[in-house]
Order: C-alpha cells, then sequence, then structure tokens
C-alpha cells in the first residue's frame, strides 16, 4: 500500500520541480526584457545589449527577445549581428511583414537585389498599399536602374495612397529636374516643404535649386526663412554665409558666421568653415584660432584635429602638422584621413618612396579607390617615374574624368612625350573648367611653342603675367619667345624679371647667359656669374652651376687656364654634377691631354657610376690612344650601367668590325642599335660597315647608299659605299664613289686608301 503512494509523491514533486524550473526562466527572461527596455529607453545602449542578449539565451526563440536585441544592434550601428537577428525572426515568423521590410532594407543596402525584391514583393502582394513596401520597391527598381518613367509610376502610387507623403514629393522633384520640368520640379519641393516644414533637407534641396537656376534671390530667400524658422541652430547660418562667399561678399560671410558661433557656441562645422574662409583671405593666425577653439571643444574629435593638421599642411607647416597625425594614429592606428595626410606629408617633403609605401598600402585595401589611384599616380608623377605614374592617373580619370589636376598631370606627361595635340585635347579640358589656372596656361602655352604657334604661346604668356606678376614662370617662358624671335633686349629684360623674383632659378640664370653669349657679351655675362655667385652664396648646388657657365664663357673666349679652373670648381662644389665634368674633359682633349680627359672621366665614374655616358666617352679616348682593350672594356661597362645604351652599342660594334673580330656579335650590336634608332646616319654606317667586314657587300652598300641620301656630303659614307662596290666587282660605281669621297674632303680618314684604290682602277 505504501509503495504506490510514495511513487506518486515523487511524480508529483518532479513535476513540481519542473513547473518551478520554467515560471522562474519565464520571470527572469521578462525581467532582463523590461531592464534592456528600460536602458533603451534611456539611451544606455550598451547596458540594454546586454540584458537583451541574457533574454535570449534564455529563450532563443522569444520573437519580441529576438526584436529588441535586433533594435539595440541597429542603435550600436552593429549592421550584422542586427541583420542576424531579423533573419532569425523571419525564420521564426515568417507572417511579419515589417521584419520582412526591415531585411529588404538590408539586401539592397547590400545590393542583393533578389533577395530584397523577393521580400518587397511578398508583403506587396498581402498589402498593396504599404507605404514602406513601395519606397522600397522604387529603391529596387532604381538600383536595377529601370526607366525613370516606370520608377515614377511607384512614387505616383504613394501620393494616391497618402498625398501628405513629403518624401515621394521630395524624391518625385529629382526626376522632375532630371528631365528639365522645373516648374514640377519646385512645385513638389515647395509641397514636401509644406507637409513637413521642419524637414530642413527639403528647404536645403529647394535652395540647391534656385542656386542651379541662378535664381539667387529666391535661393536667399529660402536661406532666410530657414534662419526665422530655426533662431537656435547654427546649420541656417552656415548655408547663409556660404551664399555669401559664392557672391563674393566675404565680411557678410564671416560676419553670418560669427552669429553662428553665438548662436551655438558648441557646434564645431561652424569653427571649421570660419577657419577655412580665414584661410582662403590668407589669414592663416586667424584661422588657427578657429581650429583650436574647435579642438578646446570637443578634444577628442579625430576628423577636427585631422582638419587642423590639414590647414597646418597647406600652409607648409610640416612639422606640427606631422605632430597631430601621429598622435591621432598612435590612438586610431587605421584613420584613413590621417594615414593619407601621413603620406602627404612625406611627399611635400620629396620623401616620395615613404609616401607611396603609405599610399600604396591603402590601395591594397581599395583597389578601385579613385582618390588612392590618384594619390600614388600624383606621387609617381612628382617622383618623375611618368610611365607608372600614367597607370594610376589613367585609372583614377577613368573613375572621374573631373579629377583636373590629373588630367593637367597627364596632359603634362604627354606633352613631354611628344605626344604634342593629345596634350592639347587634356589641358583645354582643364582650362574649359578652370579658365584661369596658371599652370594649365602656361603649359597650353609650351604647348603652342612646340606648335611653332609663337604668337598664341606669346598672348598666353603675357596673359598670365598679368595675373600673376609675382610669379617668375611666365616672364621665363615669355623670355625664351623672345630668343626665338632674337629680340636680345626684351629677352634679358624678362629673365632679370624672373630672376628678381626668385635668383634660384637657375634655368632662368642659364638662358640669361646664354642670350649674353649669342649677343658676344662675354665681359656682361662673366659678371653677371659673378654677381649671382654673390647673391646666392652658401648655396653649393647653385654655385657649381654658375661656375660651370662662367668656365664654359671662359673657355669660349680661349682663356682655357681660367675656364678650366672655374670647372674645377664647379665639380668641387657639387661632385655629383655632371656637365662641369663633360665640359672640361672636352677641353682637356681639344688640348690633347687625353690621360687628363680619362681622369676626369674616372672621377665622374666614381660620384655617378650608374651613368653610361662617361664609360662610352672614355672608350673613345682609349680608341684616339690605340687602347683598343681598354676601349672595349668601358664599352661592356657602358652597357652593363644600361644594357641598351645606343652610342656604346653603335661604338663597340664599330669597334668590332674595325678589329674584324667578332663580326657575330657587332652585327647584334649594331642591328639592336638601328631598331632603337633606325633614322641615325652613324649607326646606319656602323651597321653597314659590319656587313661590309662580313663580306655582305650587297647589304653593306643599302646602308651606305640609305646615309648617303641623308648626307650627301660626307666624305666617310661615299668613301664606304665605294669601298663596298670595289669589293662587288662593280669599278665604274666604285670610282665615282670614292672620287666624291675625295673631291668632298681630300684629307679624311681613309683618303689615302681611296687614292690607291682609285690608282688600281
Amino acid at each position: 500500500m505504501n509503495r504506490p503512494c510514495l511513487k506518486y509523491i515523487y511524480i508529483c514533486f518532479f513535476a513540481l520541480l519542473i513547473f518551478t524550473g520554467c515560471s522562474s526562466d519565464q520571470e527572469k527572461k521578462e525581467k532582463f526584457m523590461a531592464e534592456s527596455q528600460n536602458y533603451y529607453d534611456q539611451g544606455e545602449f550598451n547596458k540594454a545589449i546586454i540584458q537583451a542578449k541574457n533574454a535570449v539565451k534564455l529563450d532563443p526563440e522569444s520573437i519580441q527577445a529576438q526584436e529588441l536585441l535586433a533594435q539595440i544592434q541597429l542603435k550600436l550601428g552593429n549592421a550584422q549581428e542586427a541583420f542576424n537577428a531579423f533573419l532569425k525572426i523571419e525564420r521564426l515568423n515568417p507572417d511579419n511583414l515589417k521584419n520582412r521590410i526591415q531585411l529588404a532594407s538590408f539586401f539592397i543596402l547590400a545590393k542583393n537585389l533578389e533577395e530584397a525584391e523577393k521580400r518587397v514583393n511578398l508583403v506587396l502582394e498581402k498589402e498593396p498599399e504599404n507605404i514602406e513596401a513601395l519606397y522600397l520597391h522604387a529603391g529596387v527598381l532604381s538600383s536595377k536602374k529601370e526607366a525613370m518613367d516606370t520608377i515614377m509610376e511607384v512614387y505616383y502610387k504613394i501620393l494616391e495612397i497618402d498625398k501628405n507623403q513629403a518624401k515621394a514629393h521630395f524624391i518625385l522633384s529629382r526626376f522632375y529636374n532630371a528631365q528639365e520640368k522645373f516648374a514640377k520640379a519646385e512645385n513638389s519641393l515647395k509641397k514636401a516643404i509644406e507637409i513637413q516644414p521642419e524637414n530642413k533637407n527639403y528647404h536645403k534641396a529647394l535652395y540647391g535649386f534656385y542656386i542651379s537656376r541662378k535664381q539667387l534671390g529666391r535661393a536667399k530667400t529660402i536661406l532666410d526663412e530657414m534662419v526665422e524658422r530655426n533662431p537656435s541652430d547654427a546649420e541656417p547660418l552656415i548655408l547663409l554665409s556660404n551664399f555669401y562667399v559664392s557672391q563674393k561678399e566675404l565680411s557678410k560671410a564671416e560676419e553670418t558666421l560669427l552669429k553662428a558661433i553665438d548662436t551655438d557656441p558648441k557646434y564645431l562645422n561652424t569653427y571649421m568653415v570660419l577657419a577655412k574662409l580665414l584661410s582662403s583671405q590668407k589669414r592663416p593666425k586667424e584661422a588657427e584660432k578657429y581650429f583650436e577653439a574647435a579642438i578646446e571643444i570637443a578634444p577628442d574629435n579625430f576628423a577636427v584635429k585631422n582638419n587642423y593638421a590639414d590647414f597646418l599642411f597647406s600652409n607648409k607647416e610640416l612639422l606640427k602638422a606631422e605632430a597631430i597625425v601621429n598622435e591621432i594614429l598612435s590612438q586610431r592606428p587605421d584613420y584613413l584621413p590621417s594615414k593619407i595626410l601621413k603620406g602627404s606629408i612625406f611627399a611635400a617633403r620629396q620623401e616620395y618612396d615613404k609616401a607611396l609605401d603609405v599610399f600604396r598600402a591603402l590601395l591594397k585595401d581599395e583597389p578601385e579607390s579613385t582618390r588612392l589611384n590618384f594619390l600614388v599616380g600624383s606621387t609617381l608623377y612628382e617622383k618623375k617615374e611618368f610611365s607608372e605614374a600614367k597607370t594610376f592617373l589613367s585609372k583614377a580619370l577613368e573613375k572621374n574624368p573631373n579629377i583636373l589636376q590629373a588630367r593637367f598631370m597627364m596632359a603634362d606627361m604627354q606633352y613631354r612625350k611628344g605626344d604634342i595635340q593629345i596634350a592639347h585635347d587634356n589641358i583645354i579640358k582643364v582650362l574649359d573648367r578652370l579658365p584661369d589656372h596658371y599652370n594649365a596656361n602656361i603649359l597650353l602655352g609650351n604647348i603652342s611653342l612646340a606648335q611653332r604657334n609663337i604668337d598664341k604661346a606669346s598672348t598666353i604668356f603675357s596673359k598670365m603675367i598679368q595675373q600673376q606678376p609675382e610669379n617668375p614662370v611666365a616672364y621665363f617662358r615669355m623670355g625664351i619667345i623672345n630668343r626665338i624671335k632674337k629680340e636680345y633686349s626684351k629677352a634679358i629684360d624678362n629673365f632679370n624679371t624672373a630672376l628678381e623674383l626668385n635668383p634660384k632659378l637657375m634655368d632662368v640664370f642659364t638662358n640669361l647667359i646664354a642670350v649674353y653669349a649669342v649677343e658676344k657679351k662675354y665681359d656682361t655675362a662673366l659678371k653677371r656669374c659673378d654677381e649671382h655667385l654673390e647673391k646666392t652664396k652658401g648655396n653649393p648646388v647653385i654655385e657649381s652651376i654658375i661656375y660651370n657657365l662662367k668656365g664654359s664663357l671662359l673657355v669660349d673666349t680661349k682663356e682655357f687656364d681660367s675656364g678650366k679652373a672655374a670647372l674645377s670648381q664647379s665639380i668641387e662644389k657639387n661632385p655629383a654634377y655632371i656637365t662641369p665634368y663633360m665640359t672640361l674633359a672636352r677641353v682637356l682633349t681639344s688640348e690633347g691631354e687625353e690621360d687628363k680627359a680619362i681622369e676626369v672621366y674616372s672621377a665622374l665614374i666614381e660620384k655617378r657610376p650608374n651613368l653610361p655616358a662617361p664609360h662610352t666617352l672614355m672608350a673613345t679616348l682609349y680608341e684616339k690612344q690605340a687602347k683598343v682593350d681598354l676601349a672595349e672594356e668601358s664599352y661592356k661597362k657602358a652597357l652593363e650601367v644600361q644594357p641598351e645604351y645606343i652610342p656604346a652599342m653603335n661604338n663597340l660594334a664599330f669597334l668590332y668590325a674595325d678589329q674584324n673580330r667578332d663580326l657575330n656579335k657587332a652585327l647584334d650590336l649594331a642591328r639592336n642599335a638601328k631598331e632603337k634608332a633606325s633614322n641615325s646616319t652613324a649607326i646606319m654606317d656602323t651597321l653597314g660597315w659590319v656587313y661590309y667586314k662580313k663580306e655582305l657587300y650587297d647589304s653593306a652598300a643599302r646602308e651606305f647608299m640609305a646615309c648617303i641620301e641623308k648626307e650627301p656630303e660626307n666624305p666617310i659614307f661615299n668613301y664606304h659605299l665605294g669601298l663596298a662596290y670595289f669589293k662587288k666587282g662593280d669599278n665604274e660605281k666604285a670610282q665615282k664613289s670614292l672620287k666624291r669621297a675625295l673631291e668632298l674632303q681630300k684629307d679624311f680618314n681613309g683618303a689615302e686608301d681611296a687614292k690607291s684604290i682609285l690608282e688600281q682602277l
């Protein structure tokens, strides 16, 4: 009897435990949700999410708990977590249309139009007049680039359901504007404002509409109404100040921004706009005060700090800018604006490799970024690595054809390469948008010069002198035109003006000295060199250039010892400067001092080992001294430095042919040289000489005839052609060519051989 009773008691006890446990979990879940909702209402989202997660943990299938969790995740900006919660709600309750709409929004943002459209259609099947779903339907159609009329029909339907949908009126105004139905666009914006007068975006859109239509009075009225309607809001005042700036009423713009600061002293954007306005007026000290004031209000705001650093960078205060950037990056290493500014600071210091390291690392993460492609390309442009620069600048322009600085750089590179017409077309596109762009006008002037349109170039440079009388560039270019037209006194005036503005412009000074030399005013030129040395004392690079000019002038006036001394001083001032070595070696060679000239080339090679020219020039001197082995070694060194250096290829091929050895190597070298410089008579002659030595006389004759077609008065070419004909057995033609060679010059290298053959004939 007792056992059955006991069993019954146990069953009841366990049932009670289970029921009590369930009841307890339900109470806990409700408590967590109540606390979470309370935190959510108070804006304490981090605390709210902890309690919401606790509720979900107790009951993962609770729709109410999942909905609360999703909303909190949205507030915290955790889009993926919110999306996951909405997906779970959809599984738990497929008939929740509001949740379907929420998910459709996520899919549109993710550009997954198929999934978005599926959910929107499902909602509209059940509720054809669901306005939220209709807006999303229009969004899907826009993303699919459907016809404008098709999309507009959706907004018309929304307004049929509810004529007070301000958003629909607002969006339709954009379509009307695109269709150039300006009256309808204006009316739609006015209706949106009438329905929601508190919505500033609609007012701003109507203001923008009037600005685009150049209806400035109406635009100003809208702004005045916004200011009056929002007396404690700084934003309308900022818009008003921008309007004044566009009308060049800068004092009114400044006054309005100061009023905006009084209206809302904590609104950071006002300080930024005012600082930039003052900076644009070249009032950097005043501008800096407002940046500092903004930082004082929000000391942890990275955007404000980076704007300040950018301002310092623009004003060439690189150390201060870098200190702020480094401070930002120490706290937030991946903050993109500061990383970009860091790279820009490196570029401004001409530390191009460091800048490229920064920009390329960022581009690796965002290979399609227009801005980053431009930054990499522009840095390579400054580094004069034009071929690679074009790749990145072209990509930036593909994505945004209106990057005018990129287009300017492309035009400049095309001009340098000799693609004059393409450069012209590109620079015109820049000037169509920015007709007063100084550097673009200068480039157009240079292009006009290259096209031999001197009058057009002169007009452009004159205009730029008037536009920026303190900029030396246009004076220099005008001086170049004066030189071309042999207006030497005008050229001197323009070069002197440019040098007064910037004495460090050595290309200007070099042209000035060249004009004096053309006019045989050597004393004046030498005096100017001495004066400029005094003016630029302490700058060894500039001093080196001046000593080189002075040395060349002295050599031209046959003062060889003084000239050589000046050239030696040039080398001493700047051992990396190539020109004085070359000039000094040439002078020594002309004096028969080949060994000393070789010493000069050797010194240059020691300083600039990666230059092929000194090796090649030294080799020619060894050839002159009949030191064939040393000549060959020097030519080979030149080709090690630059494997396709044409003078070394040509000379070594001729050396081998002249020595009648390594003729296959000689042929390879000569053919390679001709591929790269097909119009050079010296290279054609070398190739012909190699053919001659290989007893390929027809091929040799063809090359020599091609040389004579270009230079009929060259005795060597006629002599070589005569030799080829002689070896072919065509004595009549041989006699004619050899006689012609001797008529042109009686004592050329090979004249005796020519006479000897003629005696045989």
